[in-house]
């Protein structure tokens, strides 16, 4: 559905278009109308409506004036407008602002409701050539290797029906026919450790690619590829028997290869095997989990989940449990985050898992709680000291932890509670402030304020009115009256002095205005004041 406004500074034709067409039908929605260009444009730099429909003469701004600046500000904006002139130089100057169409009055509702079908007909046009030239970007601008890579990547990460995982293989030429497969993974962490190795992080990752997959190839065993973490993921392919020994020994292998040609130590984790290559992603999430051992066991070792889980499942710690996290602390709600700590502790209890895996579960729930702090402008340094990472060891039971953890989260939630509330008011009485200053300045506008506080319109405009109890434009007009209610009663200027100083450079729009906000004129208002004096 999109959206039109409707500009017209006759009452009866605003009525009449607004009454006799069928909207819904045409495939637009009527957001707004207005009787001048001014007051449209305010509305246009917060609603962004997709159709504009104006007339041209207008108090104020006319409708050529309003289209020139939509045609500078809005390319992607369509301007119908309709008059009773049947002037040329009027259409010649429409069509130089990039007006779709010139209609004269008066207009029947056929007329009308077919100029709305052919509008909307142009925007659906436009919007499949954008969504169509969208995808060429995408295929131009990615080479078929990155594609390559990424298809990998979601392989590993989610589970792909058979049929695409099938058309997926075929189109980019990958073989893995199986029967079972294992997933390893490859982190060369201490590279990012090290402060001179740092800027050439992604050589050393490429040519570690290329040693592995150099290795898979010469046994057509397996496919290698980089993931967007900075480690190199493999998917090992083979008979049913034996292929567990196999990633031992390839492990071993890429190990060896690594410290010699890349010197440094890689820690390899390495998955159970499947029989299916569409259930690949538990076997990567496995040896992820096994690479969490490398805390506990030290860099530069093969770790296979086997032999550190004892044959058993364990819940890893994974994106979906920070995800979790993330998403019940940005609630607001302490409920919530106590259900996810019980959730995950239950399961921990129930599963009988390591003291030690625990613990390594603990300091990646502290450091997801410091990211999350540091991101929302909290700052860690208070809510979690450096000392807690060394108090994780010192607990005798799991609810000890649980509590001591909640109790952490807790923090962080009343903190970023009071944070974003402090944040938005101050925020807010910025933009008072601002609008105070500037408040004389007649072309004062929503966006002006916005772009002084990096905020969008529709985010302001919400968080303004419920701030003030009042729209932007409320606001302004009522501080303006102010400021012309007290000139009035204070002094002896001429009103379209006091319009100036209340930033309107049009005496007979700041008459409108006042008469509209007071009921009565400015001078019926100064003689009253003068009345109640004596």
């Amino acid at each position: 559905m999109y959206k039109v406004i409707l500009i017209d500074d006759e009452d009866e034709v605003r009525e009449g278009i607004r009454n006799k067409i069928s909207w819904k039908d045409c495939g637009f929605e009527l957001i707004g109308e207005y009787d001048n260009g001014r007051d449209a444009l305010d509305a246009i730099d917060c609603e962004h409506p997709d159709l504009i429909v104006t007339d041209i003469c207008m108090a104020f701004m006319d409708g050529l004036e309003l289209a020139r600046i939509v045609s500078e500000q809005y390319r992607d904006m369509k301007v119908v407008i309709i008059t009773g002139y049947e002037d040329f130089e009027y259409a010649k100057q429409a069509i130089t602002y990039r007006v779709q169409e010139y209609l004269l009055k008066p207009i029947n509702a056929r007329e009308f409701t077919s100029l709305m079908l052919q509008m909307k007909n142009e925007l659906d046009a436009e919007r499949e050539q954008r969504r169509n030239l969208s995808q060429l970007r995408i295929q131009l601008n990615e080479s078929l290797p990155l594609l390559r890579e990424r298809f990998m990547e979601r392989l590993v990460f989610t589970r792909i029906s058979r049929e695409m995982l099938q058309r997926k293989l075929d189109y980019f030429h990958i073989h893995l026919s199986g029967p079972s497969y294992i997933a390893l993974v490859i982190d060369m962490g201490q590279a990012r450790g090290k402060r001179e190795l740092r800027d050439e992080q992604e050589l050393l990752q490429f040519a570690a690619y290329n040693i592995v997959q150099e290795q898979l190839e010469q046994d057509g065993i397996g496919i290698a590829f980089r993931t967007r973490d900075d480690r190199l993921a493999v998917i090992l392919q083979g008979g049913t028997e034996h292929l567990e020994l196999k990633a031992q020994r390839v492990a071993d292998q890429v190990r060896s290869s690594l410290d010699k040609y890349i010197r440094l130590p890689s820690s390899i984790g390495i998955g159970r095997k499947i029989d299916a290559l569409e259930e690949i992603s538990s076997s990567y999430q496995e040896a992820l989990s096994s690479l969490d051992y490398t805390f506990l066991l030290g860099e530069g070792r093969v770790i296979s989940i086997q032999d550190v889980e004892y044959g058993h499942t364990v819940p890893a710690y994974t994106a979906d449990w920070e995800q979790q996290l993330i998403s019940s602390l940005k609630t607001g709600k302490m409920s919530q985050v106590s259900s996810v700590f019980q959730g995950w502790f239950q399961e921990l209890k129930s599963r009988s898992v390591s003291v030690e895996r625990c613990h390594s579960i603990l300091y990646q729930i502290l450091i997801a709680m410091m990211k999350h702090a540091e991101e929302t402008g909290l700052g860690d340094s208070s809510l979690i000291p450096a000392e807690a990472f060394s108090k994780v060891g010192s607990f005798h039971t799991l609810d000890e932890a649980q509590s001591w953890i909640e109790g952490i989260g807790r923090d962080i939630l009343i903190n970023l509670t009071e944070h974003r509330s402090c944040h938005i008011r101050s925020q807010m009485d910025t933009a008072e402030a601002y609008i105070r200053a500037n408040y004389q300045d007649e072309s004062l506008s929503l966006q002006q304020v916005c772009s002084h506080l990096f905020m969008s319109a529709s985010y302001f405009s919400a968080l303004f009115k419920q701030h003030t109890g009042v729209t932007f434009v409320e606001y302004v007009t009522r501080i303006r009256m102010k400021k012309a209610k007290e000139l009035l009663s204070t002094t002896r200027m001429k009103s379209y002095e006091i319009a100036e100083k209340a930033g309107y450079s049009d005496p007979q729009y700041f008459s409108v205005l006042f008469k509209r906000n007071t009921g009565k004129t400015p001078k019926e208002f100064r003689h009253q004041q003068q009345e109640s004096i004596r």
